[in-house]
């Protein structure tokens, strides 16, 4: 009933809706209505409540809504089950957490939440994780190798920028191994977490954490000047609800191809995307600083680096762009 109730006020934005028209149409009391929008508030959505007008969704544009995104799923394997929270500590552990609680979750699964206390990226940073973004994580069972599992990282990354290209219309990027970029700053990220043996996981946790409607001035000050949002580059703000079906979608049939096909179709893509190729770039591997030019990435999605008079071969590491000087 909560869902029907949040449907109804986001048809009505930036409007409002009557209790007695929800009551109506929802076939309930108005007392009932009112102890379901209490209960939506509560749980964190901002409903305003006005004598004589009815209630409004704020930033109903924008809200998260759990139903509206299943019916923009059409009933994809991806998505089924949905957990959601309007706040969490992180999806990738809470979908762990669900993991550890239900094991049979299957493939595919989605964990969703509108804000982030506690958002990581790769290498322990924070991700910031304000309300207007989007965070989740999918709970995949890819019959993989260790190995080859650190591969889908590179297919996620090239599949999200392909994704957020189409849908925006405006160039996206990736930088090694799994930002994704626009104008050269950092617009996501993606965060895989796996468990299992070295020749066959239990399970991945993909986390996929993009700023779609913050402003510049929603993210820390601290990164202001290395990342952007989808608003801040298009001046349009997204429905979540359908970006996130859309991302989905191609998400899940990249994914099923790289399984069916391995890493191969997706290289070349890959390497179009990539917003370093035979640029100049600094890498920090753990042990070495190394500048040099990125020549290639290889088949096992390493980088190759041309420094000091030698092709230096990257599997891990953080990349720093020089000089970028934009889309040519």
């Amino acid at each position: 009933m909560k869902d029907r109730i949040l449907e109804e006020l986001r048809k009505a934005y930036p409007g409002f809706v009557s209790g007695a028209r929800l009551a109506q149409s929802l076939d309930i009391s108005r007392v009932a209505v009112w102890k379901h929008i209490e209960t939506l508030k509560q749980a964190g959505y901002d409903i305003a409540a006005v004598k004589g007008k009815g209630y409004c969704l704020h930033n109903g544009g924008q809200a998260i809504i759990p139903s509206l995104l299943e019916k923009h799923l059409h009933n994809s394997p991806w998505g089924s089950p949905l957990y959601f929270a309007t706040q969490t500590e992180s999806t990738n552990r809470w979908a762990r957490q669900l993991l550890d609680s239900e094991p049979l979750i299957p493939d595919g699964a989605l964990v969703l939440a509108a804000t982030q206390t506690g958002g990581r990226g790769r290498m322990g940073r924070k991700w910031s994780s304000p309300q207007g973004g989007l965070y989740f994580s999918l709970i995949l069972r890819p019959n993989l190798d260790l190995q080859r599992a650190s591969l889908l990282s590179l297919v996620l990354a090239v599949s999200c920028a392909r994704s957020l290209q189409n849908y925006i219309n405006y160039p996206c990027r990736v930088k090694w191994p799994n930002d994704v970029m626009i104008d050269g700053l950092k617009a996501g990220g993606i965060l895989l977490e796996a468990s299992g043996e070295m020749d066959r996981l239990a399970y991945v946790v993909a986390g996929i954490g993009l700023n779609v409607n913050q402003t510049l001035l929603d993210l820390p000050v601290e990164v202001r000047g290395l990342a952007t949002s989808l608003i801040a580059v298009t001046g349009q703000n997204c429905d979540l609800n359908l970006l996130a079906a859309h991302l989905l979608k191609d998400l899940q049939q990249d994914y099923y191809s790289f399984l069916q096909e391995g890493f191969a179709p997706f290289l070349e893509a890959y390497k179009q995307f990539c917003i370093h190729l035979q640029q100049p770039i600094s890498v920090n591997n753990g042990k070495d600083q190394i500048i040099g030019i990125n020549k290639d990435i290889d088949e096992n999605g390493n980088l190759l680096i041309e420094a000091d008079g030698k092709l230096w071969s990257i599997s891990t590491g953080d990349v720093q762009l020089i000089d970028f000087q934009g889309e040519q």
